[in-house]
């Protein structure tokens, strides 16, 4: 299922991970784990929504850090 993910706060990552400033992630969810979402996360958006340069990657998304979803298919 395709997930838009609205964080609490930015990710804490080291350079060249992931964008810092990413504050929503969109991508396919592939399981819920007791400490959260395993997500494919394909797209970064800022806090005005705008796409944000990073490279695929699969997340373990802290169910503390999520703010809330939503299901885009």
């Amino acid at each position: 299922m395709r997930v838009r993910i609205f964080l609490k706060q930015p990710f804490f990552t080291l350079p060249g991970y992931i964008p810092r400033a990413a504050v929503a992630v969109e991508g396919m969810l592939e399981a819920e784990k007791p400490l959260g979402w395993l997500v494919e996360v394909d797209t970064w958006l800022s806090e005005t929504g705008a796409k944000l340069e990073g490279a695929t990657h699969r997340v373990l998304i802290p169910a503390a850090k999520i703010d809330h979803a939503l299901v885009l298919g």
